[in-house]
């Protein structure tokens, strides 16, 4: 594998790292302000989403920081992001859980944000 790629699926994975790990502390630590702006209540799931958000931001941080990224490690990335958005979609358009407004944009854009993480590393992947 060559180095640009290496560089490119690095900084592609310490972004999704980032922004999972800030998502995961921003719902374990305030999981009830969130709940409530997401019009549920349910700020238990919010803790549990948190720290679940925060566990694979340790672990895409960890695999980034790896002198050869794994290609099957990016395969692994690619379908738990693509799983991320797939539900969101469905808890959007099934009404299963009763966003108010702004929770639903919030549920779309944050889908939005991880769907461009999963294309890109999809797309880093085939390159490998």
């Amino acid at each position: 594998m060559n180095t640009n790629n290496q560089t490119a699926i690095r900084r592609i994975l310490l972004g999704n790292a980032i922004f999972s790990g800030v998502s995961g502390l921003l719902f374990t630590f305030a999981s009830a302000s969130v709940a409530r702006f997401l019009g549920i209540d349910a700020s238990i799931i919010i803790l549990l989403i948190g720290i679940g958000l925060a566990g694979y931001a340790f672990l895409l941080y960890q695999n980034a920081s790896r002198s050869e990224i794994s290609k099957a490690f990016v395969l692994t990335a690619v379908v738990l992001d693509s799983i991320w958005v797939l539900l969101s979609i469905i808890l959007l358009i099934t009404n299963w859980v009763p966003f108010a407004t702004e929770g639903k944009w919030a549920v779309g854009i944050v889908a939005a944000i991880v769907d461009v993480f999963a294309t890109l590393q999809f797309i880093e992947w085939r390159r490998m």
